[in-house]
C-alpha cells in the first residue's frame, strides 16, 4: 500500500491539532455534525461535538485559526449511515487531512502534538485493494422462468476505505435472453470501469442466473480476476435498492470513460453513503492483500532466514529507516506497540548509529511514540506499507522491513574509504 496520501501532513512540520471522532449513525441513519456524545467528553455531555473537540484543542494550546479549521471540518462531515469515524489533522489554520474511518474510535479524542499518530488511519486504509463490485439480478419473469430483463449495478472502489467513501455507482439494464441480450455490453462496461480504475479484481454477486450470465461474457483476462460472491440476491446490501440518479429529469447521467454505447443504457448516481455489496466485499477481502503487497510479503519471507535484505524488530527497522533503506514497512495487526515508550529508547538505548536524520527529511524522528515516529519516517523516505495479520506472520515487536538494498555500506553513515 502506498502512503503518499499522508505526505501533506508531514510536509507542514506542525504543531498539529488532531481530532478522531465517532460519527456512527444511529439505527442505520446518518449522524448529524452536532450530535452529542454519551461519554461526557470535552466540553460536557450536552455540548455539540465540534464545540467539545475545539474546547479540548484550545485548552491544549492550539491557535484560534487551527481550532476553527478543525471545527469546520467536523461540522462539514458528509452524512454516512452505519458505523464509521473521522480523523482530522490541522496545522497553522489549514486542514491537512480529513478522512473517513471504516471503524470508529472507542471514544472521541482531541490532541495537540508535535507528531500525530496516524498508524490507526494507515491500518484502516489497508490492504488498499482496488476492485469493481457488480451485482446482477433479473427483473419480471414468472417464478422458475428466465427473467425478461437483467439489471446490473456496479461500482469501483479501494477496499476498505471505499466502504464509507464510495465512488459513483452505475446501473445498466437490458434484455436478459436472446439475440439482444444485454449481458455482453454490460460485461464490457464493467471491464471498462475496471481498466480505468486500475482494479485488481471484479467481485460479482447477485441472483445466480443473472450473475453467471454476466460472468460468461467477461473476457478471459478478467475471468482470471473474478470472484463470485454468494448472497446479494437483489434484496439487500445495496444490490436491489431503488435507484435515483439525483438529476430529477429522468435522463441518465454520463457513463464512465470507455463504456460502450449499447442498447443497455448506463447511469451514474451521486456517491451513496456506503459501498455497493459492502458485506460481500468484507468477506472476500478478509485478511487479504493486494497483488503487489502479496509479492512483497513473499519476498520478505524468502529473505527473512538469512537477514539479507530484510530486517525485523523495532531496533532493526529504526536503523534501516535512518539510512533511508526501507522499501516496504511491514506492520502486524492487532497493534502491540509499547504505548508509553518513545522511539528514542531504541535509537540511543540499543547502540544504534547517532546519525543526523535531516538529509532524509526525518526531522523529529527520535520524538514521539514508536508507531507514530516509524510511520512518519516511512512516509518521508517513500516507503510503502504492508499490514499483515499476526496469525499469518508474526514479526518481532510487530515490525519488519523489506530493504531497497542489503547492507549499510552505501550510505554516508557507513562510507568506505576509496581504494587506491
Amino acid at each position: 500500500m502506498e502512503l503518499a496520501f499522508l505526505n501533506a501532513v508531514y510536509t507542514s512540520g506542525g504543531p498539529y491539532a488532531c481530532a478522531c471522532l465517532d460519527t456512527s449513525g444511529e439505527d442505520g441513519r446518518p449522524r448529524g455534525p452536532v450530535s452529542t456524545g454519551a461519554d461526557g467528553g470535552p466540553g460536557g455531555p450536552g455540548a455539540p461535538r465540534s464545540q467539545r473537540i475545539c474546547q479540548a484543542l484550545a485548552a491544549q494550546g492550539a491557535d484560534a485559526a487551527t481550532v476553527d479549521a478543525v471545527r469546520q471540518a467536523a461540522d462539514g462531515e458528509r452524512a454516512v449511515a452505519g458505523r464509521h469515524g473521522r480523523m482530522i489533522v490541522a496545522s497553522r489554520g489549514q486542514v491537512l487531512l480529513a478522512e473517513e474511518l471504516p471503524e470508529p474510535p472507542a471514544r472521541d479524542e482531541a490532541t495537540v502534538t508535535a507528531l500525530p499518530d496516524l498508524v490507526p488511519l494507515a491500518v484502516q486504509h489497508a490492504p488498499g485493494i482496488r476492485y469493481v463490485a457488480a451485482c446482477a439480478y433479473g427483473l419480471t419473469g414468472a417464478p422458475g422462468e428466465s427473467p425478461d430483463l437483467v439489471e446490473v449495478a456496479f461500482q469501483a472502489g479501494t477496499w476498505p476505505s471505499s466502504a464509507v467513501a464510495p465512488g459513483d455507482r452505475y446501473r445498466m439494464r437490458g434484455p436478459a435472453v436472446g439475440r439482444l441480450s444485454a449481458a455482453g455490453p454490460i460485461a464490457d462496461s464493467v471491464t471498462a470501469l475496471a481498466r480505468g480504475s486500475g482494479a485488481e479484481v471484479i467481485v460479482l454477486g447477485g441472483a445466480e442466473p443473472a450473475r453467471d450470465a454476466l460472468a460468461d461474457q467477461l473476457v478471459e483476462r478478467w475471468r482470471k480476476r473474478l470472484v463470485l460472491s454468494g448472497g446479494g440476491d437483489g434484496g439487500g446490501d445495496g444490490c436491489g435498492e431503488g435507484y435515483d440518479d439525483g438529476r430529477g429529469d429522468g435522463q441518465a447521467a454520463p457513463a464512465p470513460a470507455g463504456m460502450p454505447d449499447a442498447h443497455a443504457q448506463a447511469a451514474a448516481a451521486p456517491a451513496p453513503d456506503r459501498a455497493l455489496m459492502e458485506r460481500e466485499l468484507a468477506e472476500v477481502f478478509r485478511d487479504g492483500l493486494g497483488t503487489a503487497d502479496e509479492a512483497r510479503l513473499e519476498l520478505f519471507q524468502a529473505r527473512r532466514p538469512s537477514g539479507h535484505g530484510a530486517v525485523e524488530g523495532i531496533a532493526g527497522v529504526v536503523a534501516a529507516l535512518q539510512r533511508s533503506q526501507v522499501a516496504t514497512l511491514l506492520l502486524n495487526v492487532p497493534l502491540r506497540f509499547p504505548a508509553h515508550h518513545h522511539v528514542s529508547a531504541w535509537v540511543t538505548g540499543k547502540g544504534l548509529p547517532e546519525s543526523a536524520p535531516e538529509p532524509y527529511g526525518l526531522l523529529g524522528f527520535r520524538e514521539g511514540p514508536v508507531g507514530a515516529a516509524v510511520l512518519r519516517a516511512a512516509v518521508c523516505t517513500g516507503a510503502g506499507l504492508v499490514v499483515v495479520p499476526r496469525q499469518r506472520l508474526a514479526l518481532a515487536d510487530g515490525l519488519g522491513a523489506l530493504l531497497r538494498y542489503a547492507g549499510p555500506e552505501r550510505t554516508p553513515h557507513f562510507s568506505r574509504p576509496a581504494r587506491r
